[in-house]
């Protein structure tokens, strides 16, 4: 099974919110089967990376924390899949945000998703939820802590 992580979601895993405990586990849990790989985009080191110095520069995080976290994140992404980028999946992500009025990101974030067939989206944006489920993508949001599938999906949500 392939795990897509949008950061929206990804982030909740280091940096305490609604859906941190969730998240962790769902890794946690999905990781212990080699059946199962995660993927993410390649904007999603930048965003991570973004999020993390607004936390600090918040002081939602301490210094110290901020170093665990950041080699947490790097420990993660060494294992994680990031589809190839090229001129495909950049149209793609443009015709996204066309048809779902999506922010840039988010549309590049889906085009991914799509273009590795991910079975589970993990996200925690409502738009993008929105536009993967009519994409047919079987979204999960860690804040929410439920399955949502486009009901004419066949997917199995309990995968």
């Amino acid at each position: 099974m392939i795990v897509f992580l949008d950061s929206s979601a990804w982030i909740k895993f280091f940096i305490e919110e609604e859906g941190t405990s969730e998240i962790q586990n769902f890794v946690i849990e999905k990781s212990i089967s080699e059946e199962n790989t995660f993927s993410t985009s390649a904007v999603t080191y930048a965003e991570i990376y973004a999020t993390f110095k607004r936390a600090l520069n918040s002081e939602r995080i301490t210094e110290d924390e901020y170093n665990q976290i950041k080699n947490e994140f790097e420990e993660q992404w060494d294992n994680v899949d990031i589809p190839f980028v090229n001129t495909i999946l950049i149209s793609n992500s443009g015709k996204l945000a066309e048809k779902y009025g999506l922010k840039g990101c988010d549309a590049f974030q889906l085009a991914s998703a799509l273009a590795i067939n991910a079975n589970i989206f993990v996200n925690s944006d409502i738009e993008l939820s929105e536009a993967a489920k009519d994409c047919n993508l079987v979204v999960w949001d860690p804040a929410k802590g439920e399955f949502i599938e486009n009901s004419s999906n066949d997917k199995n949500s309990e995968e």
